[in-house]
């Protein structure tokens, strides 16, 4: 199949740099002509694409997401997510321009990650976190998606296979992060009471018993007795018992996590791979003391966690920067949902771009409420705190720097690369019109138009 993209323009954003009024010619899966023409007529291609001014950019390769592959959920490893709502979130992530994924929930094996590729155009890898330290917190946390299979498998082998890096390694379920938040303990509170709460309301009752750095310690009972009467639970549980619904869910795996994450670097360097590591206030210590070991093959995922005050979070990046570790911002929910990154937090993560301390950008999973990639970056475009190709490299080529086994051949607009190419409306940067995967139209106009059976979209 040939295509033909007209009247685009196109981001270079590894060279920092926009061809205006240019054409692109796709041919067998890879880009095969690129002009600096507006219209180009004659590439005998069968299908053509007017992108009508609009950005034409590589597909975005999202470092860091939950919940798009069969295994088991989250660093917890709990129970798998139905195909169907795999399928719903792989193609919100294909909607908002990403064409490859990255796994992190580190107990998937490579038979369950290759099923869903089956049957969607993105394309997915995935991290593997299968060592002792690490599996121990998941039970401690949860558990229940692990099978012997599971149990049996080695970072050796996964990597052999295909895993282009180890991670995530602790999570916000295992070291008492946002997943503790939307997941952990609104389900252990409606198990106990029958009742249901918000994930704001559990990050108050986890910062009300354990402080922003996970701290049994901290307990107050006096905010405890807030959360209860402002979720209406007072007369469901009492004061003690809500800690302990706490300390069991959320701290019980806490410090093997910690340890886990040292396990994982002594991995990392062992076999000279990125590892991606859950970096957050509860985290941060551990995360410090093994970035001066790993350098640029620590990731330090979604550095800018809103547990992290504001002042702490710059202080701790700054000097993980400073160590040579890749730093990893999170688009968060502060732009939609708002239950774990409230609004204030999009300033800080906008210092980070502007400061040049962030190098590549994720969602995350949010609870499956994540905001797009691009809708962080078009803020920070808007505001001139970085030009639009840098902002474009830091969920392209950088992430193809940072994690080379990723998507090797992607990540650049340039002759002879994978066709994975995303157009975006001209006035909106978030907007995504049209996108192509492996050189085949997967979103055509924002209507995902892939060949695929009915029943799965």
């Amino acid at each position: 199949m040939k295509i033909a993209i007209v009247n685009a323009q196109i981001v270079l954003p590894d060279k920092d740099l926009i061809l205006e009024d240019a054409s692109l010619l796709i041919e067998n899966g890879l880009i095969s002509r690129i002009d600096k023409v507006k219209y180009r007529f004659d590439y005998g291609a069968n299908v053509l694409i007017d992108a009508e001014e609009g950005y034409l950019i590589p597909g975005l390769i999202n470092n860091h997401a939950h919940g798009f592959t069969l295994g088991p959920l989250f660093p917890s490893a709990n129970q798998s997510l139905t195909i169907e709502l795999v399928i719903r979130n792989l193609n919100r992530h294909l909607l908002q321009g990403t064409t490859t994924l990255l796994n992190v929930d580190g107990f998937a094996l490579i038979e369950e990650v290759e099923a869903v590729n089956k049957l969607h155009p993105i394309k997915i890898k995935t991290g593997t976190t299968h060592m002792p330290l690490n599996m121990k917190a998941a039970e401690l946390a949860d558990g229940a998606g692990l099978t012997k299979a599971h149990k049996a498998m080695t970072v050796a082998e996964m990597l052999e296979r295909g895993a282009p890096a180890i991670g995530e390694v602790g999570a916000g379920s295992t070291l008492g992060g946002g997943a503790a938040s939307y997941y952990l303990l609104p389900r252990a509170i409606e198990e106990k009471t029958g009742k249901t709460i918000t994930a704001t309301q559990a990050e108050r009752l986890k910062r009300a018993v354990l402080g922003r750095h996970i701290d049994p310690s901290f307990t107050d009972k006096e905010k405890v007795k807030a959360f209860l009467k402002e979720s209406g639970l007072e007369e469901s549980l009492t004061v003690e018992e809500v800690i302990e619904i706490a300390m069991k869910v959320v701290y019980a795996s806490v410090e093997v996590a910690r340890e886990g994450i040292k396990e994982a670097a002594d991995f990392s360097l062992k076999y000279d791979v990125p590892v991606i590591i859950h970096n957050a206030a509860g985290s941060k210590d551990v995360v410090l003391e093994v970035a001066k070991r790993l350098g640029p093959n620590l990731i330090a995922a979604h550095s800018n966690h809103p547990s992290y005050d504001k002042d702490e979070m710059l202080e701790v990046d700054r000097e993980l920067k400073k160590l040579g570790a890749i730093i990893d911002i999170c688009s968060g929910d502060p732009f939609g949902a708002r239950q774990l990154f409230p609004a204030d937090y999009i300033e800080p993560t906008l210092t980070m771009i502007e400061e040049g301390i962030a190098d590549i950008i994720s969602t995350d999973f949010m609870g499956g409420n994540w905001d797009a990639m691009l809708r962080m970056l078009e803020e920070a475009v808007e505001r001139k705190k970085i030009s639009l190709p840098k902002a474009i490299a830091l969920a392209t080529s950088n992430v193809v720097k940072a994690i080379p086994r990723l998507s090797p051949n992607a990540g650049v607009i340039e002759e002879g690369k994978t066709a994975d190419i995303v157009i975006l409306d001209k006035k909106r940067l978030s907007k995504v019109r049209h996108v192509i995967t492996n050189g085949i139209p997967a979103v055509i106009d924002g209507v995902i138009k892939a060949p695929r059976p009915d029943w799965i979209w």
